[in-house]
């Protein structure tokens, strides 16, 4: 059970039955046009991850760029170089510590029915999910969300919806192992004419490539 510190929770029965259901649509059909409408933007980010099998707590932080359709890139100034870039067609995972860049098609690392499809414009979160309303945080929407199709590797989905933008502040995802990572959102500036060559990856002379399940096509 996720426990948050300062949410309000709605009356008895207001999230019950049918009145659940119409204001979890209410929410997922809102946050849907908003994502519909962002060319691009970009957001501070803060990541904390809770290992279970390690029982420690990763932190990370850096900026986010997102670009419709399918283009997105994580650079994070903590671990310092490391970065997640996806160009609408493949996606990469720069680690410099480990001197290895990995390598997937993007269509196989995000399937429609994976919640960063979404963030990256190429899935449909009210087509995709159905959402649970669980209450309100400092007025802002607190939605679980469930696939309506099997979601690999993923045991539970948490979003923290601005109440009156409806942008994501914050998202916590549980894995199927018990793994929990939490991303929170800041600064986000919407509508800022990212260029494409924003989000070409050049592979750093010296790295190995380590390719994951089919490639795309050229």
């Amino acid at each position: 059970m996720l426990v948050f510190l300062g949410v309000t929770f709605f009356p008895a029965g207001f999230l019950s039955g049918a009145g659940e259901s119409k204001d979890a649509e209410y929410v997922l059909g809102n946050l849907q046009k908003r994502y519909d409408s962002t060319v691009d933007f970009v957001a501070d980010f803060e990541q904390e991850t809770e290992v279970s099998t390690l029982r420690r707590t990763l932190k990370a932080r850096g900026k986010l760029y997102f670009k419709r359709p399918g283009k997105m890139l994580w650079r994070y100034d903590e671990p310092k170089g490391q970065l997640v870039l996806a160009d609408g067609k493949t996606l990469y995972y720069y680690q410099p510590e480990q001197g290895q860049v990995i390598k997937s098609a993007l269509n196989n690392a995000f399937r429609s029915d994976i919640p960063l499809s979404f963030l990256l414009g190429i899935g449909n979160i009210k087509r995709d999910f159905k959402g649970v309303l669980k209450g309100l945080e400092q007025g802002n929407y607190i939605l679980q969300l469930g696939p309506k199709g099997e979601l690999a590797g993923v045991n539970e989905l948490v979003l923290g919806i601005d109440g009156q933008g409806f942008d994501i502040l914050w998202a916590r995802i549980r894995d199927a192992v018990g793994n929990t990572t939490t991303v929170r959102f800041s600064h986000m500036r919407r509508g800022v004419g990212l260029q494409d060559s924003l989000f070409r990856f050049t592979v750093p002379d010296g790295v190995d490539v380590v390719e994951f399940g089919p490639q795309s096509a050229p």
